[in-house]
């Protein structure tokens, strides 16, 4: 049985320039800025992020966030530039298989703040907290095939490329090919967890 995580106190990872922890619903409009900033980029990627994208979205999503947190069904934190509390991206646990001790981790970064590492940081970060926190053994980058800059963090993280599954995600209404990497306790240098 898993017990509650205090999702206020969830700074996962703070060095000098970045921390990465979830936002609270006062926060929308920051997170709101940060996806219209790299709408072209993160568009190509992900069905969420399209051109009629509005604050309620942010909004919404916050929400979701939160009441998902509570059921442990996903973990979400944004990425924050300490020098300006700018929302600089964001990384998740999400679908989360309790039957399977598995979920997904994705991420995304702010156009301006893409290439210097930071999303792989982020990503080891929301590793290490799923396997520490949540009982999970698998994580899952699950990246479309042309994806390069993704497949690239996954890499950065240390997780293993595993396969390019054929019509493995669906982006607005066509299947597509992706690449799977994935992380478990061991690429972290922590035990696998024990469930009695």
């Amino acid at each position: 049985m898993l017990h509650p995580i205090d999702r206020e106190r969830q700074i996962i990872y703070c060095d000098r320039a970045i921390e990465v922890r979830p936002l609270g619903l006062r926060e929308a409009p920051a997170l709101f800025d940060a996806v219209r900033q790299s709408m072209q980029a993160i568009s190509q990627w992900e069905a969420w992020c399209t051109p009629d994208y509005s604050l309620v979205d942010a909004k919404l999503f916050l929400q979701r966030a939160i009441e998902q947190w509570q059921v442990h069904a996903a973990y979400d934190f944004n990425i924050i530039d300490r020098t300006n509390d700018l929302v600089i991206g964001s990384v998740a646990v999400n679908q989360v298989s309790q039957l399977n001790q598995m979920a997904n981790l994705g991420y995304w970064i702010r156009e301006g703040y893409t290439g210097r590492g930071i999303a792989a940081v982020a990503a080891r970060a929301a590793a290490a907290f799923a396997f520490a926190k949540t009982g999970l053994t698998r994580l899952e980058i699950v990246a479309q095939a042309g994806n390069l800059r993704s497949q690239r963090v996954a890499e950065k993280t240390g997780a293993t490329l595993e396969c390019l599954a054929r019509n493995r995600l669906v982006f607005h209404g066509e299947p597509r090919d992706a690449t799977v990497f994935s992380l478990v306790p061991s690429d972290l240098g922590r035990p696998v967890p024990v469930h009695t």
